[in-house]
């Protein structure tokens, strides 16, 4: 490969390398998909390996990933018994896919754990006596409603997201 097309390649790839760690996604996974991203065709695993000088198993295991995501896909090629990858070029699809269910996935563990909270200020109501301790409840129950508000009107946004690449 041309040196400047290799520089342009390896500069792509740490980019999306550290965009990745920058979303508290594996830096390997972004390059990666940088890697396959760039390629004009499939790659195989020991390919990526030489490329990123990386391990074997961390490749892998870091692949898999993107699959679960639909950000890559396993191609067959005639006469090779290695498994091959592609990338998935529409990045906005994958992008709000993986926003999509981290997001959902957060809020849905965040209103349970608010609905829990609430039931432990109900259940705990009738022990508060004095006024200043009412009054903070009241309080508390207040912020908690406004929390769970904002996560319900997170999981519609969710829900707007899904419909734009669907």
């Amino acid at each position: 490969m041309n040196s400047k097309l290799k520089a342009v390649e390896e500069e792509f790839i740490v980019t999306i390398g550290q965009l990745s760690e920058s979303l508290s996604i594996n830096r390997i996974v972004g390059q990666l998909y940088a890697l396959l991203f760039l390629s004009p065709g499939p790659l195989s695993l020991d390919d990526m390996v030489d490329k990123l000088k990386i391990s074997k198993g961390n490749a892998s295991v870091n692949i898999r990933e993107l699959e679960r995501w639909n950000a890559v896909k396993k191609v067959w090629i005639k006469g090779e018994r290695k498994n091959f990858y592609q990338a998935n070029l529409d990045v906005l699809k994958i992008v709000i896919n993986c926003f999509k269910n981290g997001l959902h996935q957060r809020m849905q563990k965040t209103t349970e754990r608010i609905v829990k909270t609430q039931g432990m200020l109900n259940k705990s109501s009738n022990l508060f006596i004095n006024k200043e301790e009412k009054n903070i409840a009241e309080i508390y129950q207040d912020r908690l409603k406004r929390i769970k508000e904002i996560s319900e009107k997170t999981e519609n946004l969710v829900k707007v997201l899904s419909g734009l690449v669907e």
